[in-house]
C-alpha cells in the first residue's frame, strides 16, 4: 500500500469492486494480490450508435484537453472503438470526420489538471492538507488546514468544497486560485450525507447567501429565444408572451450571482420582481455607463506602451543601449496624441 501510495481503506475498496464484478482475485503472501490465472474481460460489441457515441465523445473531450483526465478518457475511449471490427470502425470514423466540437471559454493553466488528481485522492484518503490560497477578494494569500470532501465542475472551472481551520465551515474554492498545497498526516471523517447539491441549494451557480427569492424576468424579443433555448438553472419556468418576448422565472438563493448574469442581456430584459434585484441591476448599468462616460475625458483616456528605441551614438544617454517602454495617451479613433 505504501509503495502504490493508496490507503487500507481504498485497497478493499477496490477488492469488494472485482468481487461485485464477478472478477476472481487472490493473495500471493510476499507478492500482494493478484487476479485470478486465466482470467479475461469478456469482449465488447459495440453498436453504431455506441460507436459513433463515443467517437462524439472523444471530440469532446478532446476540446477540453486541459481539463483533469481528459488526456486518459480520451485514450480509453479509442482502445474501446480499436475493438469494433471492420469495415464498422472505419465508416463511423469517416462519419465523425464532418462533426467538429468548440468547447468555448475555458480556465487558463494546468492548475486544474495537476490540483484535481491530489485533492481527489486526498479525499479518498480522508487525509487534511495545507493550503495557499489567493482569493480575489483579499489582498493577500492566506494559508489554512483543509478537510476536501468533494470536487465539482462549474462555471467553467473546478472547485473544491471542504472545511477550513480558518473559518470553521464548509467552503468552495477554485482550484485555479490554489497558489500550492501538501498532505499532512492528520485524517479527518468526511460529514455522513455530505452532498455538494445540499452546500450549493439554489444558489445561481456556487454562492448561497442564505435567503431564498422568486425572481421574475422580461425578456425582449430579440433574445427571448436564446433565453429559452438553456436550461440556466433547475427552477426555470418560461412563460412565452405573445410578441414573441417571454417571462422566465427562478427560485435562487442569493442575487449577487444572478444579477451580475441580467446585466448581460442590457437593456433587453427587464427585472419584474423582487424590486431589490432590479435596483441592484440598475444601479451596476448606471456604474456601467458612468465608467463608459468618464472614458473620453482627458485624465480617463486610455493609455497604451510603445517600445523606444535605443538612443543614437553619441547622446548623454547613450551608455544605454536597452529598448525602454514609454506610456502614450490614447486620442479619438484610437491614434496616440501627439506630443505625448
Amino acid at each position: 500500500m505504501r509503495t502504490l501510495e493508496v490507503s487500507r481503506r481504498t485497497l478493499f475498496r477496490d477488492l469488494k469492486m472485482l468481487e461485485l464484478a464477478g472478477i476472481p482475485y487472490y493473495h500471493e503472501p510476499g507478492r500482494g494480490y493478484r487476479l485470478g490465472d486465466g482470467f479475461f474481460l469478456p469482449p465488447v460489441n459495440l453498436t453504431v450508435p455506441e460507436t459513433l457515441g463515443l467517437l462524439l465523445l472523444s471530440k469532446t473531450v478532446g476540446a477540453q484537453g486541459r481539463r483533469p483526465l481528459a488526456g486518459a478518457a480520451v485514450s480509453g475511449i479509442h482502445k474501446l472503438i480499436a475493438m469494433v471490427p471492420e469495415p464498422i470502425r472505419g465508416a463511423c470514423i469517416e462519419m465523425m470526420e464532418h462533426v467538429s466540437v468548440d468547447d468555448g471559454a475555458q480556465s487558463v493553466g494546468d492548475d486544474d489538471s495537476r490540483h484535481y488528481a491530489e485533492l481527489h485522492r486526498w479525499i479518498d484518503e480522508g487525509r487534511t492538507c495545507r493550503v495557499r490560497y489567493k482569493s480575489p477578494a483579499e489582498a493577500e494569500e492566506s494559508t489554512f488546514t483543509f478537510e476536501p470532501y468533494g470536487l465539482h465542475f462549474a462555471a467553467r472551472a473546478w472547485y473544491v468544497l471542504g472545511r477550513t481551520d480558518a473559518h470553521d465551515e464548509v467552503r468552495v474554492l477554485k482550484l485555479a486560485r490554489i497558489v500550492s498545497m501538501e498532505p499532512t498526516e492528520q485524517r479527518f471523517h468526511r460529514p455522513t450525507g455530505f452532498r455538494v447539491e445540499d452546500k450549493l441549494g439554489r444558489a445561481w451557480q456556487l454562492i448561497p447567501e442564505g435567503k431564498e427569492y422568486q425572481v421574475e424576468l422580461e425578456f425582449t424579443p430579440r433574445v427571448a429565444v436564446n433565453v429559452s433555448e438553456v436550461r440556466w438553472h433547475r427552477t426555470q419556468q418560461v412563460t412565452k408572451l405573445p410578441g414573441g418576448g417571454c417571462v422566465v422565472r427562478f427560485e435562487v438563493d442569493g442575487l449577487n450571482e444572478i444579477a451580475w448574469w441580467i446585466c448581460g442581456y442590457a437593456d433587453q430584459v427587464t427585472v419584474l420582481m423582487p424590486v431589490q434585484l432590479r435596483e441592484m441591476v440598475r444601479h451596476m448599468h448606471e456604474a456601467a455607463a458612468e465608467r463608459q462616460t468618464r472614458a473620453d475625458t482627458p485624465d480617463r483616456a486610455p493609455k497604451i506602451w510603445v517600445r523606444e528605441p535605443p538612443a543614437p551614438a553619441g547622446s548623454p544617454s547613450s551608455d544605454d543601449q536597452s529598448e525602454s517602454l514609454k506610456e502614450v495617451e490614447m486620442g479619438k479613433g484610437g491614434q496616440p496624441r501627439l506630443g505625448s
